[in-house]
C-alpha cells in the first residue's frame, strides 16, 4: 500500500457528525445528542487504521507482546467517534477554501499562559513551547484539521500486508535552518535519540512497539515492530516526534532551534516571548502566508481577553469559557471552536499514601460530582467522563462501567481505609488550562459531603507543568487531543511510559494497549471495553470531563486555529487586510 497524497483519515465522518450535532444543538438552545456515526469501512486505499483524538516515557522498551499475526486487517476504520461535546462557534473553514482567499503578509500575535521548560521537542511539556516547536520543526505525517493524513517530511509510505512495517519515502531538498540537508539519518538519529535506554526520554513509550529503523538510503526509512500496528503513522504527527538535524549539538536544543518548518526563531525570551519570521526556504510552496508569529506569555486568563479585545494580542490559544461570552458580545473578536476528545480531571501518585490505598482512590471517585465539575468548569459545553479517557459517545465506550456520585460510599470506603473521620488532603491547581481553578473548587464542594475536606493549593502557572505536575501526589491535569486513543492510553497508563504521572503500572493493561493496534474495530471494542473495566476499578486517576476547544481571535484572523487534534501551526493562519 502506496500513499502519495493526503488520504482521508478514518475520523472525518466521525467529527462531521459530531460537529453537526453541535452546532444543531446551540442553534436550538438544547444539547447535542450523543449519537454514534454508523461503522463504516475504509478503501484498501485508506491510511492505515487511526481514530478521531484522544489528548496533552522511561527509556526502557515494553516487553514485546505482538498483537495475534492473524489479525492484521488493520484497514477497517475504528468504530469511534469525536465527543459531541457543545460550542459556542463554528470551526474554521477547511485548508483547500481558505487557500484561495488568504493573503501574505503581517504579523500575528498569540497568547499563551505563561511556562517554560525547553524547545528540545522530545522533553518540552509547556503548551507555549510545544506550539513554537510545531512552527519550527515538522513531523513526517500530519494529520490535519480535516482528518487527513498529509505528507510532511515524508512525501509517501508503504506497509507490508500486516502493518508490521511502514516504510517512508522522505521529501528531497528539505534544508534545515541551519543549512543541513534532510536526510534519512536525521530520522534514525530523532527517533532512536528517543529510543535510547540510556537517555531516559519521556516520550520512548510512543516508540515500544518498534523494533529496529533501517536507513535503506539517503531519501528512504523503514520502521520494523513487533507485531501489527495499525496506528503507528500517528505517532508522528504529534510535536516530540517532530524531526532533528543528526548534526545537532543537543545540548543547544534547550533554547535555540535547527528546524525544516515553516518559521525560523529570531527571538526567544523563555516563557514570556518569542518571535518567530517567515523561512523563506520553506519547502511546502505557497506557506506560511504570514511574515511574523509573535508568542506572549500572559498568566491570568482575565488579562488575556482584554489583550485581545485591546488589539495587544490577535489570537488566545485556549480561551477560558467564563470568557466566551464578553469575546463573543465584543465588536472586533470572534470564539472559534471545536469539539475535542482530551480531557481534564485530577492525578493521583498511586505509589504515595494515602493514594497506595485503592480504597482511598475509589473514595475520591464515589466523592466525584461530575455534573456540577462540568457545570463549573466548562459551564457545561463539555463531556463527562468516567475515570478512563473514552469520552461517553464513544462507540467503544462502556456504559455498564459508568459511575456515581456517591458521598455515603465514600464515606464507607474511608472508613474501610482506615480514615473514620474523613480524609484532608491538598489539591495542587493554578491558571495552566481552561477552567482548572474553577474545577479545584467544584471538586471541593463535592467531595465534603463524604468528608474528604481539600485545601485548594494555588500554584503559579511559569512552572506549573515542569514543577508541579508528575510532582506533587493530588494535581490537576489537562490532557489536550491526541491523534489516537491509542496514543493517549500508552502516553498516560503504560508501565513504560514517563508521563505516567499516577505511577499506575499494570502489566495486563499494557498487554491489552499492544493487542488492540493489531485488531479489527469489533475486537478492540472488547479489548478497550476490557481496559474501561481495569481503569474504572482499580481509579489510578479522576478523569472528569471533555473540554470543547476554544480560541478567541480578532475578526480579521483566519486559520489561526484550534483544530480537533490542537495542532498549533500557524503555516495556514492569515490576516484579512
Amino acid at each position: 500500500m502506496t500513499y502519495k497524497e493526503a488520504r482521508l483519515h478514518p475520523w472525518l465522518i466521525i467529527l462531521a457528525v459530531a460537529m453537526v450535532s453541535v452546532l444543531f444543538a446551540v442553534s436550538c438552545g438544547g444539547e447535542a445528542p450523543a449519537t454514534e456515526a454508523p461503522v463504516t469501512e475504509a478503501p484498501v486505499t485508506e491510511a492505515p487504521v487511526t481514530e478521531a483524538p484522544a489528548t496533552e516515557a522511561p527509556a526502557t522498551e515494553a516487553p514485546a507482546t505482538e498483537a495475534p499475526a492473524a489479525e492484521a486487517p488493520a484497514t477497517e476504520a475504528p468504530a469511534t467517534e469525536a465527543p459531541a461535546t457543545e460550542a459556542p462557534a463554528t470551526e474554521a473553514p477547511d485548508e483547500a477554501a481558505a487557500a484561495e482567499q488568504a493573503k501574505y503578509g503581517g504579523s500575528l500575535t498569540m497568547a499563551f499562559w505563561s511556562d517554560h521548560s525547553t524547545l528540545d521537542p522530545s522533553w518540552s511539556v509547556s503548551a507555549f513551547e510545544n506550539a513554537m516547536i510545531e512552527n519550527l520543526y515538522d513531523p513526517l505525517v500530519r494529520i490535519e484539521a480535516d482528518f487527513t493524513y498529509a505528507p510532511a517530511l515524508a512525501e509517501s509510505w508503504e506497509t507490508n500486508d500486516d502493518l508490521s512495517s511502514y516504510t517512508f519515502h522522505l521529501r528531497r531538498g528539505v534544508m534545515f535552518q541551519h543549512g543541513k540537508e534532510f536526510k534519512a539519518e536525521d530520522v534514525l538519529f530523532s527517533m532512536n535519540r528517543i529510543r535510547d535506554p540510556e537517555a531516559d526520554n519521556p516520550n520512548a513509550a510512543l516508540l515500544v512497539s518498534v523494533e529496529d529503523i533501517v536507513a535503506v538510503d539517503d531519501y528512504t526509512v523503514r520502521f520494523d515492530l513487533n507485531g501489527p500496528n495499525g496506528f503507528f503513522l500517528d505517532v508522528f504527527s504529534i510535536y516530540p516526534m517532530h524531526i532533528l538535524p543528526a548534526d545537532v549539538d543537543v545540548d543547544r536544543l534547550t533554547l535555540e532551534a535547527f528546524g525544516t518548518g515553516p518559521f525560523t526563531l529570531e527571538e526567544w525570551l523563555p516563557g514570556e516571548r518569542a518571535t518567530m519570521v517567515k523561512n523563506p526556504d520553506y519547502w511546502e510552496e505557497g506557506r506560511p502566508y504570514l511574515d511574523e508569529i509573535v508568542f506572549v506569555g500572559i498568566s491570568e486568563p482575565v488579562t488575556r481577553a482584554e489583550a485581545l479585545k485591546s488589539g495587544d494580542v490577535d489570537v488566545v490559544y485556549l480561551l477560558e469559557t467564563q470568557s466566551v461570552q464578553g469575546i463573543e458580545d465584543h465588536p472586533d473578536t470572534k470564539v472559534v471552536s471545536v469539539a475535542s476528545a482530551g480531557h481534564y480531571g485530577i492525578d493521583m501518585d498511586n505509589s504515595r499514601p494515602p493514594f497506595d490505598n485503592k480504597l482511598v482512590r475509589q473514595a475520591f471517585q464515589a466523592a466525584t460530582n461530575r455534573e456540577l465539575i462540568n457545570q463549573a468548569t466548562t459551564l457545561g459545553l463539555g463531556g463527562i467522563t468516567y475515570d478512563h479517557p473514552f469520552p461517553s459517545n464513544d462507540s467503544r465506550f462502556a456504559p455498564q462501567y459508568a459511575v456515581e456520585y456517591d458521598p455515603e460510599l465514600a464515606r464507607s470506603l474511608l472508613e474501610e481505609a482506615g480514615y473514620p473521620n474523613g480524609i484532608e488532603i491538598d489539591l495542587n491547581t493554578g491558571d495552566v488550562a481552561p477552567g482548572m481553578i474553577e474545577m479545584a473548587v467544584a471538586f471541593k464542594e463535592s467531595a465534603a459531603p463524604a468528608g474528604i475536606r481539600v485545601n485548594i493549593q494555588r500554584r503559579p502557572s511559569d512552572a506549573f507543568w515542569s514543577e508541579v505536575f508528575m510532582q506533587e501526589p493530588f494535581v490537576v491535569i489537562y490532557w489536550a487531543p491526541r491523534p489516537s486513543m491509542d496514543v493517549m492510553l500508552t502516553q498516560v497508563y503504560h508501565g513504560e511510559s514517563a508521563y505516567n504521572a499516577p505511577r499506575y503500572f499494570n502489566e495486563t493493561l499494557d498487554e491489552l494497549i499492544a493487542r488492540a493496534r493489531g485488531e479489527t474495530p469489533e475486537q478492540q471494542k472488547v479489548t478497550y471495553t476490557e481496559i474501561q473495566r481495569i481503569l474504572v476499578d482499580d481509579v489510578p486517576r479522576l478523569v472528569i470531563g471533555n473540554p470543547p476547544l476554544i480560541y478567541g481571535a480578532r475578526n480579521n484572523v483566519q486559520d489561526a486555529g484550534p483544530t480537533p487534534v490542537r495542532a498549533r501551526t500557524l503555516r495556514n493562519a492569515w490576516l484579512e487586510k
